[in-house]
Order: C-alpha cells, then structure tokens, then sequence
C-alpha cells in the first residue's frame, strides 16, 4: 500500500468479517472453536458437511498478503475499538477456557489464539494505527506473547514454533515503541518498557533506548527494577541478578524466562572457577537458593551433568573443580514455581494477559 496514501478505516464491528465467515462456512475452514454447537451447514464444495458459523464467535484469521485477498477494504477491516474487543475475547474467554494440562487442547488454543492475533496486528498495519488507540491493543496481544512460551513449553515443535513466536513477540513490541512515540499519555508506557528490556536482556541498544526514554518513564520504579537486572547481567553478578528476579512480578517474569537456563549455566561456570578447590564444600541448598531453583535434586542434576562431583555426608554440597567442569547444552525450560506461578497468585493466566484491561 502506498504510504502516501490515506489510510483505509475499519467499517468492520464484528471480530470476522461478514464475507469471510460465510465463506469459511462454506468450505469448511471454521475452527471448531467458531462454531455453532450441534448445528450442520450445508454441504461444502467438497462434498462434505461443515459447522454453522457463530456470528459470535468467528474471528478473522490471518491471511498472508501475497494469498491474492483484498486487504484494505473497509468492511473487511477492524477499528481499533473492535481490535481490542478482539484481543480480550481471544483471552478472557477462548484461553481463560483451557486446561493447561490437557496439552492437546492446549496446543489447538495455542494455535487459534497465536493466529487471530497476528490477524489483529494486520489489521492494525494496514490502517495505520497508533498513538494510544493501538498501544492498548498491542499491549494485551503482547501480554498472550510473552506469557505463553512458559505455558506451551512442553509442546511439540510442529505446535509450538519458536522462532515465529519470536518474530511476532519483536515486531509487536516495535510497532508499540512507535505508538508511544505519537502519544504522552499512556498510562501502561513503563509497564511494557519494562518488559521489552527484560524480554532482550543484555542488549545494549535496548539499554541505550531505554536511557534516552521521557524523565517520568525513565525512573520509574519498572524501568529502574529492568534496568537493574540488565546491569547485573552485565557484569555477570549472578548472586544479585537472580536476587533481583525474585523482585519481578509475574508477567515480567514470563518476559525473562527464556534467558533463566542461560543465566544459570552461566552462574555454574563462574562458581566453578570462583570457588574451585577439592577441599572446597559449596552447601547445595545455598546454591539453589543463590539460583532461584524449585528444589535441590535438580541443581544437583546441573552440577553432575557438568561434571561436578556431589560430596557425601549430612548437609549436600558441591565440589567446584574448574578442571572437571564441562560444557553442556543449558537445561530445557521447564517448570518455574519461584519465578513465575508463586507470583500469579489468585489471578488467571488471561488476567496476567490483560493487565489493568481485564477489570
């Protein structure tokens, strides 16, 4: 689209457009989460019979621009009022729904959500929003993407792609950052700075943006806590770094947790060479408390998979020799009760989602 051009705007007030949600009826493609229960549509053009669409359940699917579709058409566009009605259906009813421990059902709404989202981001990109009307979209869509690498951890990779989960996860934060460029009066600004310096956790370009931000932003009390952990991360003072994490709350939490392995590989390494000597006992449960780690048999199964021996007797400990440490590929994420459930609380993984949206 040319940017000279004037921006469509959205006539669309449903979360699907008409157009689309009696064609998908007819060929068959609604998700059975958009369906009408116990009700049959007319045979599709393969002969085979498909679910009625829910007027109130339909949500526009994401549809790649080189597919040959019409993307600009009002009617089949969303204002950002809708967009946002979009985003907490998609999280307040369709994910609040799941049983994350049925991972089947977990990695089908997975799936839905992750897809409708970027569906809504289309929208956004091709009318052109921004300023405050966008940011609180952007917000809760981004409350799904960093929440949701720690809930479908244990899911397959052809459920779960990473690295497009990724790419969604960055260019949703840029076009955010944009947004705060064009309005001062966003009330969740230092919020999601926040979290955009946790999600890129020693990225220089990210501390140094984070340095030149609005005085009121700059100190407040979440970019000061992120900028602090960053810092820490820099100079490899892992005691105070993981000291640090316990301070996050929740979401922030989810926003770091794809860089916890790393860290504590990291943490190992350095205590090996710090504290390295055969007569040298290092408490086990001191070390899981220093790592911010559930319990002690798992950080006795880091140390012994990078060749630490565990010394014997009435308090476990751990001999750090720098000379039998190996290398080894850093844990697969798993279950984090400290870091992130202990601070979920009383509260829904959705409301985590929606933030202040979800009262």
């Amino acid at each position: 689209m040319d940017r000279c051009s004037p921006a469509p705007v959205g006539l669309c007030l449903d979360m699907c457009p008409r157009n689309e949600r009696q064609e998908r009826e007819r060929q068959g493609l609604l998700h059975h989460l958009e369906t009408m229960d116990g009700q049959r549509a007319r045979r599709g053009r393969r002969g085979q019979g498909s679910m009625c669409a829910h007027p109130a359940r339909t949500v526009k699917e994401y549809s790649r621009p080189a597919a040959g579709k019409e993307l600009s058409s009002p009617y089949d566009l969303r204002p950002p009022a809708v967009l946002l009605k979009t985003v907490h259906y998609l999280l307040m009813k369709v994910w609040d729904s799941v049983n994350e421990m049925d991972l089947g059902k977990l990695s089908e709404a997975y799936s839905f959500v992750f897809d409708r989202l970027r569906a809504v981001r289309q929208d956004m990109t091709v009318q052109r929003v921004s300023g405050l009307s966008g940011a609180v979209v952007l917000e809760a869509s981004l409350g799904f993407l960093l929440c949701a690498p720690y809930l479908v951890r244990h899911l397959p990779v052809e459920s779960y792609d990473e690295v497009l989960h990724a790419t969604q996860v960055r260019e949703s934060f840029a076009e955010l950052m944009e947004c705060y460029k064009e309005d001062v009066r966003n009330p969740r600004e230092a919020e999601f700075q926040a979290l955009l310096l946790l999600y890129d956790l020693g990225n220089l370009d990210t501390m140094n943006r984070a340095l030149k931000l609005k005085p009121d932003i700059e100190v407040s009390p979440q970019v000061c806590l992120a900028m602090a952990v960053n810092r820490a991360f820099l100079e490899c003072n892992w005691v105070r770094l993981f000291r640090l994490l316990h301070k996050l709350d929740c979401l922030q939490s989810c926003a770091i947790y794809h860089h916890l392995s790393m860290c504590r590989d990291r943490n190992l390494r350095t205590l090996a060479h710090a504290y390295s000597s055969r007569n040298c006992r290092f408490p086990l449960d001191l070390l899981t408390k220093l790592m911010a780690v559930d319990s002690l048999e798992t950080v006795a199964e880091m140390c012994v998979r990078r060749g630490l021996s565990l010394a014997s007797g009435g308090h476990p400990a751990v001999v750090f020799f720098k000379s039998s440490f190996k290398d080894a590929v850093p844990e697969s994420r798993g279950r984090e009760i400290l870091l992130v459930e202990k601070k979920k609380g009383e509260f829904t993984w959705a409301e985590v989602m929606m933030g202040e949206n979800a009262f």
